[in-house]
C-alpha cells in the first residue's frame, strides 16, 4: 500500500522520544505531612513514587492502577491519616487489589485477596479500616475492609454502580452511584452510605449528572458537582441547607475536582473551557474566585498542601508532570530534553457545521506553514475516540509527528464531545454518524479556510477507538479524504454488543437503544455497511488484548474490505490492550501511518533523509 521512502525518517526520533515520555497520573498530599505520593507511567506501567523533599524512591514496581479514566475524578491511591502507609489498587496474579505499601521501608501488604477488580481504595479517618469499589460481588460493589486485611464485607451490592468513596467525620461514606444500564457521565447520583449500608439521597434528578463529593472538613456539609443547570457547576449542601447552594457557575465551562484546603474555607477546582484546563480556587463564603494558571494546558487531580496547591499539569510541549500550581514551580517530572523546540505551539479555531452547530477544534500546523505557497501543505482530520472525550491543550506526540512531516492536523471537538455543556454532549445520542460525522468531515474545509498554505484537495483522516469508526464512516459516506487509518474501531454494533466489556455495553444501550427493540439503530450505526462505498486506501490497526474494541471487530471491518476488492492493509500488534503504547509498537504503527499518508497526499522529504524501502515491503 505504501513505501518506507516517501517520509522523512529523522522524525521518528520526536515520536519515539514523546510516546515513551515519563508521565505522571495523579498526585496525593501527606495528611499533615510534607511528602508526596504520585502515580507515574511509561508505556505500559504505571507505579508509585514518593516525593520527600529532594528524595524521590520508588514504591511499587508490578503496576498499579492510576489512571483517569472517567471524569469522576476519583482518588486511586490514598494516605493513612498518620502517614504510615499508602493504600493503592495493585496487580497481582489474578488481577488488581488493594494493597498498601509502607512508605518507609517499602514493606507492602495484601488487603483483599479474591478474582475481582478492585479499586479506589480510601482510609477512615481513623485508618483502621478501607474503603474501596470492587467487582467481587458484581460490577461497581461498595465495600470495606480492615487495613489488616483480616475483613472484607460488601456495604452495597445492588442495582448501582459505586465510584469514588470518600469517608465523613462520623464514619460514613459519600459516593457516587450509577444504574448499571446508565453511563456515569449522562445520569449519576450522589449519596451517602451509613457503615451499615443504609442509604441516604443526597442529590439526585433524571437524566442529570452528579459527581466528586468532598466532604467539608470539621463540617456535615459536603461539595460536589452536578449538571443540572446545562454546565458542571460546584454545590455545598449539609444538614442546614434547604437546597444545594451554587457556589461556582459559568455559562460555556465544566468545572470539575474540588478539593478542600485543609481549613474548609477554600476549594480549589478544575474549569475547562474551549480545550483548556486551568485551576482556580473559590472561597466557600465569600464566593472570590482566583486562577492559578495562565496560559492554555491541561491540568487535573487539584490538591492542597500547607496553602499551596498541587496538580498533574501538561501543555502542548510539557508531559504530564506534579506541579505546585501556586508557585509555577515543577515537582516532578523529566520531559524528553529539547522537546519543546521540536514541537510546535497548537491554535484553535470554530467553524459553523450542519443545522447551525459551532465546533471547536485544535490545530497543530508545520513549522514555517506562514512561508509557505497556497495549497502546498495537506491537511489531516483526526476525531478523537470517546465519543465523550475532548482535544485540548494537552501533551499530543500524535498530532505533534504529523505536524513534524508537513502535515496540517485539525482536531474537532465534534458533537457528543464532553466540556462543552451536557447539551451538547448530548447532541450525538441516538444520531451516531449523522451531525457528528458532519462536523469532522466538515473540518477538513474549515482547516483549509482559516489557513491559505492549506490545501483542501490533499486530505486524510484516522483515529482511535470512536475516532476510528469515525474515519471509516467518513470513508465510506463521502469522497471528502485520500486515505485514511483507523485504530482499535468499532465497525459492526451488532457483534460488537456480544463481545464487549461492561463500559463498552452501557455506552451501546445508552446511545443505540436495546437490540431487542432498537436493532435498527445498532446496523445503521455500523460502519462496515458503507465498506462497498469505500474507494480510499484504507490501513486497519488493533490490538490483541483489546477487551473494549475486541481484535474481531477490525478482521470483520477487513473481510468486507477483501469481500469487495478494497485497498487496504491490517496490521495487529499481539501485547497491545485498548490503546498502543510500547514504544515499538507506536513507532510501527504511526510510522505506517505517516508512510500511507505520505504516498497518497504527495508528501515528499527531499533531503535524502528517507530510507530505502526493503523488498516485500509494499502491497
Amino acid at each position: 500500500m505504501y513505501r518506507r521512502d516517501l517520509r522523512d525518517t529523522a522524525t521518528d526520533n520526536l515520536l519515539a522520544d514523546a510516546a515513551t515520555a515519563e508521565t505522571a497520573e495523579q498526585v496525593v498530599a501527606e495528611p499533615d505531612g510534607d511528602r508526596l505520593v504520585y502515580a507515574e507511567s511509561r508505556e505500559h506501567r504505571t507505579n508509585l513514587l514518593l516525593k520527600d523533599g529532594d528524595d524521590t524512591r520508588t514504591l511499587t514496581s508490578r503496576g498499579v492502577l492510576a489512571q483517569r479514566y472517567t471524569h469522576l475524578d476519583p482518588r486511586w491511591f490514598d494516605w493513612h491519616p498518620e502517614g504510615d502507609a499508602i493504600a493503592y489498587a495493585g496487580e497481582d496474579g489474578d488481577g488488581l487489589s488493594v494493597w498498601t505499601v509502607d512508605p518507609e521501608t517499602g514493606e507492602k501488604r495484601r488487603v483483599t485477596n479474591h478474582e475481582a477488580l478492585d479499586s479506589q481504595p480510601r482510609f477512615s479517618p481513623d485508618g483502621d479500616e478501607i474503603a474501596f469499589v470492587t467487582d467481587n460481588w458484581s460490577p461497581g460493589s461498595l465495600a470495606v475492609a480492615a487495613a489488616d486485611g483480616r475483613r472484607v464485607e460488601v456495604l452495597r451490592d445492588d442495582e448501582f454502580l459505586y465510584a469514588d468513596p470518600r469517608w465523613d467525620d462520623d464514619g460514613a461514606l459519600y459516593a457516587v452511584r450509577t444504574r448499571h444500564r446508565d453511563l456515569s457521565d449522562r445520569a449519576s447520583q450522589v449519596v451517602r452510605v451509613t457503615r451499615d449500608g443504609a442509604v441516604e439521597p443526597i442529590f439526585a434528578a433524571d437524566s442529570v449528572n452528579a459527581y466528586a463529593p468532598r466532604p467539608r472538613p470539621d463540617s456535615d456539609e459536603v461539595a460536589f458537582v452536578h449538571d443540572e443547570s446545562g454546565f458542571d457547576a460546584v454545590y455545598v449542601t449539609g444538614p442546614d441547607r434547604a437546597e444545594p447552594e451554587r457556589l461556582l457557575a459559568e455559562r460555556g465551562t465544566d468545572f470539575g475536582a474540588p478539593s478542600w484546603d485543609a481549613t474548609g474555607e477554600t476549594l480549589a477546582v478544575t474549569a475547562t473551557r474551549q480545550g483548556d484546563v486551568s485551576v482556580r480556587t473559590v472561597s466557600c463564603d465569600s464566593g472570590e474566585t482566583e486562577t492559578l494558571t495562565d496560559a492554555p494546558g491541561d491540568r487535573y487531580f487539584p490538591e492542597w498542601r500547607e496553602g499551596d496547591v498541587f496538580a498533574v499539569a501538561a501543555d502542548p510541549t510539557t508531559p504530564p508532570e506534579v506541579r505546585n500550581l501556586s508557585t509555577g514551580e515543577r515537582v516532578t517530572g523529566r520531559p524528553p530534553a529539547g522537546l519543546d523546540d521540536r514541537f510546535v505551539e497548537p491554535g484553535s479555531i470554530t467553524y459553523d457545521s450542519t443545522d447551525g452547530v459551532e465546533i471547536h477544534a485544535m490545530v497543530y500546523l508545520p513549522e514555517g506553514h506562514e512561508r509557505a505557497d497556497s495549497d502546498s501543505v495537506p491537511l489531516l482530520v483526526h476525531p478523537h475516540g470517546g465519543p465523550t472525550a475532548f482535544d485540548g491543550y494537552e501533551f499530543n506526540h500524535r498530532a505533534q509527528y504529523f505536524a513534524a512531516q508537513g502535515f496540517a492536523v485539525i482536531e474537532p471537538n465534534y458533537r457528543g464531545s464532553s466540556g462543552f455543556g451536557r447539551e451538547f454532549r448530548n447532541r450525538n445520542d441516538f444520531a451516531w454518524g449523522e451531525g457528528d460525522l458532519d462536523d469532522v468531515v466538515n473540518a477538513a474545509d474549515a482547516l483549509a479556510d482559516a489557513y491559505d498554505a492549506v490545501d483542501p484537495d490533499r486530505a486524510g483522516i484516522f483515529g482511535g477507538s470512536g475516532g476510528g469508526l469515525m474515519t471509516v464512516n467518513a470513508l465510506g459516506k463521502t469522497d471528502r479524504f485520500d486515505a485514511g487509518a483507523a485504530f482499535y474501531g468499532v465497525y459492526d454494533y451488532e457483534t460488537f454488543s456480544d463481545d464487549t466489556d461492561d463500559v463498552g455495553w452501557r455506552l451501546m444501550k445508552r446511545e443505540l437503544g436495546f437490540p431487542a427493540t432498537d436493532i435498527d439503530n445498532y446496523r445503521e450505526a455500523s460502519p462496515v455497511r458503507s465498506v462497498p462505498d469505500i474507494d480510499a486506501p484504507l490501513l486497519v490497526l488493533h490490538g490483541e488484548q483489546d477487551a473494549r474494541v475486541p481484535v474481531s471487530q477490525s478482521e470483520q471491518l477487513v473481510e468486507e474490505l477483501e469481500k469487495h476488492g478494497k485497498r487496504y492493509e491490517f496490521q495487529t500488534y499481539e501485547d497491545e490492550p485498548h490503546g498502543f503504547l510500547k514504544r515499538e509498537n507506536v513507532l510501527d504503527a504511526y510510522s505506517r501511518v505517516a508512510d500511507l499518508f505520505a504516498k497518497y497526499l504527495e508528501i515528499d522529504p527531499d533531503d535524502g533523509s528517507s530510507r530505502p524501502h526493503e523488498s516485500g515491503d509494499t502491497e
